[in-house]
């Protein structure tokens, strides 16, 4: 079981990521911006984010530049799911260490599960 958080905007489609995700066994839980994707990475270290790019309140490069900020976080494994692969956003957070970078609607959820599992297994610990 691999604890999962997924930081998207669109609640639908974090829901039903998740639903899909759960019946492989792992745990998720859902959020809808980077403000709360922080909170819940520093109350509840997950072993693997699904970050979305483009969300209101903290982008998701922003959480990313925050979360690699603190110490114990520099290493949490993060897996990027973004509609606009070309964005600069992309640009931005390829420099902080994500683990992948995968195309919403093209990434089948197969794929973005099998790149959150090898991200959490490759995370060091």
């Amino acid at each position: 079981m691999v604890k999962i958080l997924i930081v998207d905007d669109a609640p639908d489609s974090a829901e039903t990521l998740a639903t899909l995700l759960r019946a492989a066994g792992h745990e998720v839980t859902c959020v809808t911006n980077g403000r709360q994707a922080l909170a819940s990475v520093l109350a509840d270290l997950p072993d693997v984010v699904l970050l979305d790019m483009h969300m209101p309140e903290m982008d998701g490069p922003s959480f990313l530049e925050v979360v690699r900020s603190y110490l114990r976080l520099q290493s949490l494994p993060v897996v990027v799911l973004t509609g606009l692969p070309d964005s600069p956003m992309v640009d931005r957070v390829q420099h902080l260490k994500v683990n992948s970078v995968l195309v919403k609607g093209k990434a089948s959820p197969d794929e973005i599960r099998q790149a959150l599992e090898e991200a959490a297994v490759r995370a060091p610990g």
